[in-house]
């Protein structure tokens, strides 16, 4: 059975990658709100003061200017030891030499994608981990 996943957060400094994934997520119609951010210091800003904000799914990018992906998951994994996260996290990234650092993120985070995103990654993404059919924790 197809699940409809709530809510995403799209975390990409480039403007016109966030709108295309964006793109992309609404034409798949297996989300219910999509939230498009530049800056991951805003995300963390929201998780702190509004506990209702947290995603079922973050897409997040490596290389940012303000501050990386890396960080952004440090401080994520501060904030959120003891709400014990659902929220799935996948790097979306250009970056190809940085996967082996997966195995030091244990938290939520599921796999390592090579942009660009395409419906195919989309709906394999969905089935593996939110389809009650093939459900994976």
């Amino acid at each position: 059975m197809k699940q409809r996943i709530q809510h995403v957060v799209l975390i990409d400094d480039n403007k016109t990658t966030n709108f295309l994934n964006q793109y992309l997520m609404l034409k798949s119609k297996r989300f219910s709100k999509i939230d498009c951010f530049t800056e991951p210091q805003k995300v963390l800003y929201l998780l702190k003061h509004n506990p209702s904000f947290m995603p079922d799914l973050i897409f997040l990018d490596l290389d940012m200017p303000t501050m990386d992906g890396w960080e952004f998951l440090e401080k994520f994994k501060k904030l959120t030891p003891h709400k014990k996260s659902k929220t799935k996290i996948f790097i979306l990234t250009s970056s190809i030499y940085n996967e082996k650092k997966l195995s030091i993120f244990p938290i939520n985070l599921k796999e390592y994608l090579i942009k660009p995103l395409n419906m195919d990654i989309i709906e394999s993404l969905c089935y593996k981990y939110f389809d009650s059919v093939y459900h994976i924790q």
